[in-house]
């Protein structure tokens, strides 16, 4: 199956990540299946990319405003995995994409980048 089948069943649909903390910002590792053109050209070769700074928080806000479930799941380590299947998956692909357009976090129309890794402390 091509990854970047944007034809693709909403049943085939699965995006899976994994978020690492590195300084500031995040390393993705994409699982290699479904993902739409748009996001896989933000990828290299090896599914991974690097540096990309997400705001957690914005992706709870982002998904629950469309009613939509996905899988977040942390651990001691700091990593945070990402799943989202069917329409889900289609929604985490748009909100991944704004993360890697803005590289920063537009919090009430100003820029700020001082909480734009989401993690806190």
């Amino acid at each position: 199956m091509s990854t970047t089948n944007n034809n693709a069943s909403e049943e085939s649909m699965l995006l899976n990540l994994l978020c690492t903390p590195e300084d500031e910002a995040w390393r993705l590792y994409a699982r290699p299946t479904w993902m739409p053109v748009y996001l896989r050209r933000c990828f290299d070769e090896h599914y991974e990319a690097f540096p990309v700074y997400l705001d957690f928080e914005d992706l709870d806000r982002h998904m629950n405003k469309r009613g939509l479930p996905f899988e977040k799941q942390a651990n001691s380590f700091g990593d945070v995995e990402l799943t989202a299947r069917g329409r889900s998956a289609m929604e985490l692909a748009v909100w991944l994409s704004r993360m890697f357009a803005s590289g920063i976090v537009q919090q009430d129309g100003a820029q700020s980048a001082g909480n734009a890794t989401g993690r806190t402390g």
